[in-house]
This record gives structure tokens, sequence and C-alpha cells, in this order.
């Protein structure tokens, strides 16, 4: 393979270093208007009566809309997820809220005028009498009888529950040396991409035709939502995504702003743009991550575990029909990640509360799980007196026990976790750590090392959802000249997926990549696909590349071998040459070969195949089972990836400030299309998981108001936070993709909450302190070392 495992610069990085990419905000059209939301300032009131004429009346307003015209034209909005297979409650959530708002920032109304200001400034005018209610605060306090319901026409706050069972754990309890409990809660954080969301909406009354411009990470399945929405022909509507900066899953539709503003330029015959302001993005643009876990471990004097239980309730804010919430069953269904604990079970409590609703984030629920192991695993080691690095030893799934199947019916496809390890362990100086503690702590210096595990599986697939499933398109096309287009069902926010998509084509067809256009997120252009989310692009749409280009490669070696007078199992090609094995100077040119197919396809070369050099091809991954009955299990994650961090920090005891040192890690994503943009995808996720173990907090008070609207009081890491980071990779290969690879996209996020909690927990070991709720601020930090002093004392 020439392009396949090599470093290759991203193809459209020239492009947006130049600053010449086009994203929503950069879409100008004749005429355009501008959108903005009223927003409900409560987190639960019903809506008594709402007056529009003070907007109305504001010079350059065009158009003010309810929540009244909005039930009397357009349906609901269409469901990410399928929520009646997934056996979960569900409601109907439409573009703009009639009469009960579940959150602060709920949309109930929208202006539209001649610049974005008027807009905002008439938006502010529309008064609103609204009747507050009691909220829904806390989930675990949500789920009592009595509690406020966010949905009054629900029986309770809770959305869906789960229970894997596996073994016997009273015999396992019983059995044991010792026993643990415990409760880990993580925060509710989010994603801060460059580019909020955006959208722009132009009807074209005489083709009937509906483009929309948007800041998605999903076109096709948009353009669905849109659709059954709106109830017009999926064909009269097109979803082109321009460049993209950032998604994280927090662009995944379907969100109240999209169905409203395609409506409203169908209505008005007139081009509307709405860009997201940053305090709305905060606000309304989809939270992630606050998760309560409660455990009990069953161990043995050698530090193996034999019984585990987990209690998962998690807080996804208010029902919407964003597929956020899901990550509450990611999370139950990974447990216990990469061990093999014989008996366990896992229940799910999905509550919702008067929060904005969960979105997809980078993570998805799975580094909750992780997070919790690495806090058993730690806990198991401190009981008894074993290293934190050998528990773990002892309880990993072994390299050949794969593919492997969890609790939940999971399907781990393949992994060498002690191999990771050990190697993460020697990067780090793990050994010779204890006397550089020692040094350093007759300086006065608090240093510690900790140990973070990640199991981050990806391709989500789930049962009759138009948004989540195991497939992917794809469409290779060879001009007469011989340069190859490929257009894709998946799309790229930003994370390099096109240029691994042309590495595998290049090598597929044997042609330099340079010569291959790929083409993505337009839906009138592109075959049907699912676009981006779950690390999916290079496992779904890599592989549909390869079959595509495959069958284009079939065809060419036939013409090819006619020429060379070999038959077709005798040539091979490479660098633009299509070439007889054993002897590379009989040659064909590609180009003449494609050239040939065109323009003699009644010659004695070309004659036997079928005009055109043209395939669309759909790859359908084939570790997925969503028919229990029929295949013993249900699994919904195809591919593993996985990685290993140990991480270095020092304590300031005087101020709680934590330093980061050292960063090494080893990941394995199975088969590297491209090292460079790997490495890039793991540095940006190590960075993120870091905001989420010593920063990012979004607070709300009880009576549901968020505290943290601004990067005033957001605070997200920056460059001056991170070390350099040192990371190497691991090649498992995935028995079940014919590229071998795992995927990258949501890597990284995960193992530093449970390394850099447990490298804090050892630069004070010597008060014994244990944390259990994230993150681990300065002030939180500080607090817990003045409790240990004072008890102590």
């Amino acid at each position: 393979m020439k392009y396949i495992g090599k470093d290759v610069l991203g193809l459209p990085t020239r492009q947006l270093v130049a600053g010449k990419g086009q994203f929503v905000s950069d879409v100008t059209l004749d005429g355009m208007l501008h959108m903005a939301v009223v927003r409900s300032p409560y987190a639960h009131a019903r809506i008594k009566s709402i007056n529009t004429k003070p907007a109305e009346a504001v010079p350059g307003v065009v158009y003010v809309i309810t929540g009244k015209e909005v039930i009397e034209n357009m349906r609901p909005i269409m469901e990410a997820y399928d929520t009646s297979a997934m056996g979960a409650k569900n409601v109907k959530c439409y573009a703009l809220c009639p009469e009960h708002v579940r959150y602060v920032g709920e949309a109930v109304a929208a202006v539209v005028a001649e610049d974005k200001y008027t807009a905002r400034r008439a938006a502010d005018l529309v008064d609103v009498d609204y009747e507050e209610l009691p909220v829904a605060y806390d989930a675990e306090e949500a789920m009592k009888p009595g509690a406020p319901l966010v949905e009054p026409d629900w029986d309770s706050n809770v959305m869906v529950t789960r229970d894997f069972i596996r073994g016997d754990l009273d015999k396992a309890f019983a059995e044991a040396d010792g026993t643990l409990s415990g409760t880990i809660n993580t925060q509710r954080y989010t994603g801060a991409a460059i580019e909020p969301r955006g959208y722009v909406a132009n009807y074209d009354p005489y083709q009937d035709m509906l483009t929309v411009w948007a800041s998605t990470q999903n076109p096709h399945p948009m353009r669905v939502f849109l659709a059954e929405t709106l109830g017009i022909p999926e064909t009269s509507i097109r979803v082109i995504q321009p460049h993209v900066g950032g998604g994280f899953g927090l662009k995944i539709p379907t969100f109240q702003e999209e169905p409203l503003i395609a409506y409203l330029a169908r209505k008005l015959a007139r081009p509307i743009k709405w860009i997201e302001e940053r305090y709305e993005n905060l606000l309304v643009g989809g939270h992630a991550r606050q998760t309560r876990l409660h455990y009990d471990v069953a161990y043995k004097k050698d530090g193996s575990v034999i019984g585990f239980r987990a209690k998962v309730i998690a807080d996804v804010g208010a029902p919407s029909a964003l597929c956020g919430w899901g990550q509450s069953f990611v999370t139950s269904y990974c447990i216990p990640t990469c061990y093999k604990i014989p008996n366990c079970r896992v229940q799910l409590f999905t509550v919702v509360t008067n929060k904005c609703p969960w979105n997809a984030y980078r993570g998805y629920g799975k580094e909750a799980a992780s997070f919790l192991m690495d806090r058993v695993m730690d806990g198991v080691a401190k009981a008894t007196g074993i290293d934190r690095a050998e528990v773990r030893l002892k309880n990993f799934i072994q390299p050949e026990e794969f593919p492997f199947e969890q609790v939940s019916g999971a399907m781990l496809d393949s992994g060498n976790y002690p191999k990771a390890l050990k190697r993460v362990l020697d990067i780090v100086g793990y050994k010779d750590f204890p006397k550089l503690q020692a040094d350093a702590r007759k300086q006065g210096r608090w240093i510690g090392l900790g140990i973070g595990q990640e199991v981050t599986p990806e391709g989500c697939s789930m049962p009759k959802s138009t948004l989540l499933s195991g497939y992917d398109g794809c469409t290779v096309r060879v001009n007469p000249s011989g340069q190859v287009t490929v257009l894709t069902g998946v799309t790229s926010p930003g994370s390099g997926n096109e240029t691994g998509i042309a590495q595998i084509v290049a090598d597929t067809l044997g042609v330099d990549v340079k010569t291959i256009r790929v083409i993505q997120g337009d839906t009138d252009t592109c075959p049907y696909g699912l676009g981006n989310y779950s690390s999916r692009s290079i496992i779904m749409g890599g592989a549909a590349a390869q079959v595509a280009g495959n069958d284009i490669r079939e065809k060419m070696f036939k013409v090819a071998s006619q020429m060379l007078e070999v038959a077709p199992a005798d040539v091979d090609s490479e660098d633009g040459k299509i070439y007889v094995k054993g002897a590379p100077s009989r040659y064909v040119l590609f180009k003449d070969v494609a050239s040939t197919v065109y323009r003699d396809c009644y010659g004695k070369f070309a004659s036997g195949v079928e005009p055109g050099l043209e395939a669309t091809r759909y790859f359908r991954h084939p570790n997925v089972y969503h028919q229990p009955e029929v295949d013993g299990r249900f699994s919904s994650y195809p591919s593993w990836p996985n990685g290993v961090s140990a991480c270095v920090v020092e304590v300031d005891p005087e101020t709680g400030i934590v330093k980061l040192l050292r960063y090494c890690a080893v990941h394995d994503a199975g088969v590297l299309i491209n090292p460079l943009l790997a490495q890039a995808n793991l540095h940006g996720g190590i960075i993120q998981g870091l905001g989420g173990a010593m920063f990012e907090n979004l607070v709300y008070d009880e009576s549901g108001q968020l505290k943290t609207a601004s990067f005033l009081d957001y605070t997200i890491p920056t460059a001056v936070d991170a070390p350099s980071l040192e990371v190497e990779h691991q090649e498992t290969r995935s028995p079940f993709n014919p590229l071998g690879c795992k995927g990258v996209g949501e890597s990284g996020v995960t193992a530093p909450l449970g390394a850099i909690c447990s490298a804090v927990e050892n630069a004070l070991s010597h008060l014994k302190i244990d944390f259990d709720q994230m993150p681990l601020t300065p002030d939180r930090v500080w607090q817990e070392i003045r409790q240990a002093q004072q008890q102590r004392a």
C-alpha cells in the first residue's frame, strides 16, 4: 500500500489555512432575511398568551411566528431514535413550543427581519405571559413519587430503564474476600466548537425546491427529518453542508431551529439566515454527561473482581427529538468495559429534568463507563494493597478471548489491553516514579501518577433509526481522462476523513492521491448516507469506498489485461499504471485504460465490459445484531477501539491548582489509514478530556437557571493548560472490517478522566483523599486538602 498507513496532509488544509473555506455564515443571498428566536426564561412554565404586536410594529420586521401557527401547519419533529423500539417514553416536540416549556431557552416564538439586529431587537419585544411551574432539578429526586413531572402526560420522570444481568451475584459477594461500595458523579458539560450552529434556507417556488445550507453532521437524515416535519417530499429538499467548524456530535439534528427556518423560508419565499450566538449554544445547543453511578464490588485478595453491581442514573434534561439521551444507554451498555467480570448487574435509569436536553457529544456515554471502572480498579488496588496496574492486568479481557461478549450483549471485536498498558507504563517511567515522587516531596512538591483506560465503541447502529445505522454508501467515478471523483455519504466536521477516503481509493485503484477529488455533504450529489457520528466515517464510508473502488478496479483490469494480452488475475496497479505482475515494465497507463472504456467501447479491448466507469456501493458492518431472538444477543456497536493513558501531575496544596506535567497515551484503533490525522484527532480528544477532568461544568441552580452561559463562567482548556502529548499507536485489526480499522474520532476524550483523578489522589496519597466528583477544579481540590488536613489534626 502506498497511501494507507501513511501521513498525508488533509485535502482541505490549504484552503482552510488560507481562510478560503466556506461556512454557513459566509452564505449570502439576494434579499436575505434574518431570524431571531424568542426563548423561555423559565425552566418549567405554561404559556398563557403571547403578544407579538410590539415586535411586529418594529420597522424592518417581516414576520413573527408562534407555536400556534407551528402546530397548525407542521408535524412534530421526527425523532433521531425510534423511542418505541428502545422501550422508551416519547414526546411530541415542535419547532416552537405551543403551550408548555420544559427548560430555559426552549424556543417559543421567532422574528424574521431585514437584518439580524432588528430581528433580535424585535424578538426582545415579544411579550409572553408565563405561569411558572415546579421544577424537577435533581435526577434522583425527580425519580421519587410526587416529584414535579417534566412531561405531564407521563406517569414518572423515568424515560427508560435497562437491567443487564449475568452470573450469580449473591454467590460472588458471599465468596468475596472483600467488598467496596461508592458513588461517582460526572458533571454536565458540552463541546465548544469554533463555529456554533447556523442555517440558511432558501425556497424556489418555480422549482418547488427548498435548499438548506446547514452546519450539520448529517445532511441526508436532516433532509428526511425536514420532509417529515414540513410534510413535503424529500425530492423537494436539498441539504448542503459547507465547511463545518467542529461538530463533536453536537450538530446532529434535529433542533427546533432547523424545521422552523425551513418553514419560514417556504412561507415567505425569501432566503433566511440564522446563526447561533455563543450564549444560545451553551444554553440550548445540547448538553451531556451528568450521571450518577452507584457501585458495589466483590473482590478476592489477589485483586480479581468476581462480582460487580452498578446503578446508572442519568440526568438527560428535557425529552426532545435529539439522540443525546441514548448516551445513558451506552454508559450502561459498555460497563464493565475492558474487564472480564463473571458476575455482573448493570441497571440504568434515564431520567428527564427541567434542563437543556442532552445531545450527542464526543464520548457519548462511554466516558462515564470507563471512568467508573478506573475508580473501581483504583479502589480495589487500595483495598488489597496491590499495584494499580497489576489489578488492571489481573482483570483484563485477554487478547485470545476476542470477539468477547459483555454482560449487555455487546460484542467487542478485538484488542490487546495488557500490551497497551505495559507500553504506556514504560513510556511514563512507572517503575521509577516512586523515587521521583519521593525526591519531589523532599523539595516540597506534591506530584502524582495516574492511569486511565478507555474503551470507545464506534459505529453506533440502532434499530429502526433514520440517523444511526451500521452502513453507508459511496460512488467512485473515473472520467475519460483518468481523474477520479469520490462521492460519499459520510461527512467531515473538520476531522479529515475525506483525506482518508481518498487514500483508500488511491490504493485501491493504484493512482496518485492528488488525482482524486472527494465530494461530501450534498444530498443532490452524494449517494444516500448517514453522515458523521460515532467515528463511522472510515469504518463505514471508507469501507464503502473500497468496495466501490474494487468494482472499478475489476472492470479496468479486464480491459487492461486485454491490452497487455494477459489474464486479469495477472495484472496489478500502482503510480497510475496497470502492469503485469512480475514484469512492471509491461504496463498501460491508467488514464489510457479509462479513455479506452469511454472512447472505444466497441473496440477489441473494451467491448466485453459495460461502458462507463462508475460504481455506487454500500457497506453494512457485519458485527451488529438487532434480532436477539435470532442472534441470541443485542449488539449495537460493531467496533471497539481502546486506549490507556498515564499522566503525571503536580498539586499546589496552597491553591488546589493541578498542573499537568506529562501525558502519555497508547491507542489502538486497528489499522490507521492516516496516522497524521489520527494523531490530530487524538490530541483534540485528549484536550477535551482534560477540560472535562479539570475545568468544564454547566451549573444549574435549583430553579433550573443555567449559571454558566458564557466563556466568562464556563472554562475550557487552552494551549497553556496542556503539556506536549506523548502518543503512540498499537494496531489490533478488527476482523469484521475489510480495512481492519476501528475508528479514532471519539478517542482520547475518556482516559484523562480516570488518569488525572488517579494522579491527583496519588499526589495526595498521604492525605488518603478519594475523589468522587468531577471536575477537579482548584476550589474542589483545595477544599478536599483542607478537610483531610483538619481530620488528621
